[in-house]
């Protein structure tokens, strides 16, 4: 009975280590559902192997991984070399498929060296000019047109979607480093594609979002100027109704004056701060005149140009007989127009100039108590509060022409300190 129970027990041990896969296995399993670093963390364990054949074998697997999926060709001949200095005999198969894969590595570099090339010698694209960017693009695109089967041809799709972000082509660009993921998606591990990827979206989305505010806005004063000529409103437009947009006008200056007073909030918590990116200690102004103002102004005229253009559509639309057709038209009219031209407004005003940053943070009242900060840096901050405190600053180095304005404007400067303008 005892050696029945013996050999279940040896046959059992001996099924599951059958069973159990190899780290090269495991590796490829994470590999194929994407989970790259899993993967990678098991086969640079296997690789420090104290038994030769099984260090080996994790080696020739991480070259297989650098060249398919990966893309790094250079690499993956390196790990294969790797694999001619492991003790094992000459002749073991390991190392023979090894000296056949680096010969077939080293006989693309061959056959693409005048592709390899081109690609040593680009530059940097964020430093070119137009010109050159143009030139280097066409390179590229050459290459892939010509040279399907290059190599290297992740890398070519990179590079060209690179200068294609420096040419402000987001769009193709976004294709083209998509395009590169595809071939070897583990590139990343070699190139920082995901990063002009998503450079190249961002920015593909906010030139769509400018266009299409910008496109809206043009329509709808096309629309006005032809219903305001078509009611022909020399023929009966009176003082009178000059005066409602006086009056009109004056409203929006009080309800944007009170809503900008209780709306504005000085008073920051440190976590908001850290959320914005600023540094302690901070200071905040926001009255009319100090650093960054100028938002708030543009949006009071955005406002005032709305209100402007709105009473001329009405004043198209008061000759349409029917009354609710006309008040459902000056209804959309208005959404169409404040949305848009405040959408426009963002764009140009706040959109990568400011953070944005809330108290709450789930559900809409995270935006109805947020606000957008416009931070500055570079100045003493407590000039801000106390700016009669510090004469003579060096203003020489202010970039911001606001800040600069403002600082010398409420800042003491010596008699010879303000001809010198430092």
């Amino acid at each position: 009975m005892k050696k029945i129970i013996i050999t279940i027990f040896v046959l059992t041990f001996a099924f599951a280590a059958y069973g159990q896969n190899s780290p090269e296995d495991q590796a490829e399993d994470l590999f194929a559902k994407g989970e790259y670093l899993g993967g990678m963390n098991i086969l640079t364990k296997a690789i420090n192997n104290p038994d030769p054949a099984g260090r080996a074998t994790a080696l020739e697997a991480y070259a297989k991984f650098y060249e398919n999926i990966v893309g790094n060709a250079g690499y993956a001949t390196n790990l294969y070399e790797d694999i001619l200095r492991v003790n094992l005999p000459a002749e073991h198969p390991i190392k023979a498929t090894a000296q056949k894969e680096i010969g077939r590595l080293k006989s693309l570099k061959t056959q693409y060296a005048f592709e390899d090339n081109i690609i040593k010698r680009l530059q940097p694209p964020e430093i070119l000019s137009p010109e050159k960017n143009e030139r280097q693009a066409e390179q590229l695109q050459t290459i892939i047109d010509k040279k399907p089967d290059y190599y290297r041809l992740c890398e070519v799709y990179y590079l060209l979607g690179r200068n294609y972000v420096a040419m402000e082509k987001y769009h193709q660009a976004y294709k083209l480093l998509q395009k590169s993921i595809e071939l070897k998606p583990g590139i990343n591990f070699y190139m920082p594609v995901n990063v002009y990827k998503d450079i190249a979206y961002v920015k593909w989305v906010r030139l769509i979002i400018n266009l299409t505010a910008k496109t809206i806005t043009g329509v709808l004063l096309v629309i006005t100027a032809i219903a305001f000529y078509s009611s022909r409103p020399w023929r009966w437009l009176k003082l009178r109704h000059i005066m409602i947009l006086l009056v009109i006008a004056l409203l929006w200056l009080a309800v944007f004056g009170v809503s900008y007073k209780l709306l504005s909030n000085p008073k920051l918590s440190d976590q908001l701060i850290a959320d914005i990116g600023g540094a302690m200690p901070s200071f905040v102004n926001f009255g009319p005149g100090s650093p960054n103002w100028q938002a708030a102004r543009n949006l009071f005229f955005y406002g005032l140009t709305a209100i402007a253009v709105l009473f001329i559509f009405t004043i198209g639309t008061s000759r349409i007989k029917s009354r609710s057709a006309a008040l459902l038209f000056n209804v959309t009219f208005a959404l169409l127009l404040f949305v848009t031209l405040t959408t426009v407004f963002y764009m140009r005003n706040c959109d990568q100039k400011s953070a944005f940053a809330s108290e709450s943070k789930e559900g809409i009242i995270h935006y109805v108590n947020g606000g957008s900060y416009f931070i500055s840096f570079g100045m003493e901050p407590y000039v801000l509060t106390n700016p009669k405190a510090y004469p003579n600053l060096a203003t020489a180095n202010v970039s911001d022409t606001h800040m600069y304005e403002w600082i010398k404007k409420y800042c003491l400067f010596p008699a010879q300190t303000n001809q010198s303008g430092h």
